[in-house]
């Protein structure tokens, strides 16, 4: 039998999923590799498993340069080491947006060594390991590593930037995808706030081709998380545990705006994968690639990660009407409120299904709890699934695809 498997990892406050897909032949896709002990603790077995059996990892996507995405890469690298011999697994590729991937124009003027040698010592992170902080014994040294062992590093897009296109990345004959976001003006934003931290870090660095420039530009994206998460704790609603939308408020993280979002087919089936986007630019991107998308005919998905673990200011009501799905996955610890039950009551409330929606938490949460009532379930028409690692989307009935867009 063909067929979609996501498993969605215990990542703690992160995102790590892995979506393999049955069919001639399997191909195998890592999304994220949450916190630095989520390779360890969850993912480093599976990659065993899989090469055991002959397989590998068709790509890895690391959606933008925040820890909670981020963080296990750095020991997968490490125990997996050189490309081409690898320890674990091979890769055929790896999608990640970092500082060599920016426009702007750069310096020939070296960076004195003094100044290279103080940010080398400076951009040495807390790690934030099963919630306890830790001191890294050296950078943020995931582009690094991938420098080092030779990684084929945003190769679908000749080494440039992992952008928006118009068509499809063809990842074999059976697996596609389309890269939402983000956008050409994501990525300048993204390269204005990144550049200013770094002068504001690091008065005295030079802007050129130095390859020190991408573990910095990782050590300024850490902090400038910290500074957008804080807002984040409380929900809308005071803690309301009723169905309700709230007032939406959208993240203003031009970090989180620049995350790798794509939709992935593969046969008739097609999941969209949000990261950590906001919705308003992945709502524009999806009417230009899809015009009949409207309230009135929402695009339907055979399922939906939530973004940025459910938080209230990730997903709004106008963007759930204009989809619809059976499958809604969320990646959330309970750290920060997420996920937010307004952004559960935004899409109960706004996305349109023809069967009772399934809501995928991949641990319990106080959301979670306070959705297990049966009125709700009966009135809402969902029921939830809590703590199922792996996620089976069936593809043998070719007509279904077809059958939900109608819908």
């Amino acid at each position: 039998m063909t067929e979609i498997r996501i498993e969605v990892f215990k990542a703690n406050r992160g995102d790590c999923m892995l979506v393999s897909c049955e069919g001639e032949t399997t191909t195998n896709i890592l999304i994220d590799l949450g916190v630095e002990a989520t390779y360890q603790d969850c993912v480093q077995k599976r990659l065993e498993e899989l090469h055991n059996r002959g397989e590998h990892l068709d790509l890895l996507v690391l959606t933008h340069v925040d820890d909670d995405h981020i963080g296990g890469a750095k020991p997968f690298l490490e125990d997996n080491r050189l490309h081409g011999s690898s320890n674990k697994i091979s890769v055929r590729d790896i999608w990640l947006n970092s500082y060599r991937h920016l426009s702007h124009e750069r310096t020939s003027e070296a960076i004195d060594q003094r100044v290279r040698n103080s940010i080398s010592r400076q951009i040495v992170l807390p790690s934030k390991t099963k919630e306890t902080e830790i001191t890294a014994e050296d950078g943020t040294t995931v582009a690094g590593m991938l420098y080092k062992y030779h990684y084929p590093w945003n190769c679908a897009f000749n080494g440039q930037a992992v952008i928006a296109r118009n068509k499809p990345v063809t990842i074999n004959q059976e697996v596609k995808i389309t890269v939402l976001t983000p956008t050409v003006e994501q990525i300048t934003a993204l390269e204005e706030v990144w550049l200013e931290e770094l002068e504001e870090k690091f008065p005295e660095i030079k802007f050129n081709n130095d390859k020190i420039l991408d573990d910095a530009v990782f050590y300024a994206s850490y902090y400038l998380e910290d500074e957008v998460v804080f807002d984040d704790k409380e929900p809308i609603s005071g803690g309301s545990v009723e169905i309700t939308e709230g007032k939406f408020s959208e993240d203003p993280s031009v970090i989180n705006a620049s995350s790798i979002t794509f939709i992935l087919e593969f046969l008739n089936k097609r999941i969209l994968f949000l990261a950590d986007s906001p919705p308003s630019t992945l709502l524009r991107q999806l009417q230009a690639l899809y015009p009949e998308m409207s309230p009135e005919q929402p695009l339907y998905f055979d399922a939906v990660k939530v973004s940025h673990h459910g938080s209230k200011r990730n997903t709004c009501s106008e963007f759930m009407k204009h989809i619809s799905s059976e499958r809604f996955i969320f990646s959330a610890s309970g750290r920060y409120g997420h996920p937010h039950m307004e952004t559960v009551s935004r899409i109960l409330l706004n996305s349109s299904c023809a069967t009772a929606r399934k809501l995928y938490f991949n641990y319990e949460t106080s959301t979670s709890k306070d959705l297990l009532r049966d009125d709700w379930m009966d009135k809402y028409r969902y029921s939830c699934h809590i703590g199922e690692e792996i996620i089976r989307i069936p593809t043998d009935n070719a007509n279904k695809r077809g059958e939900n867009n109608e819908q």
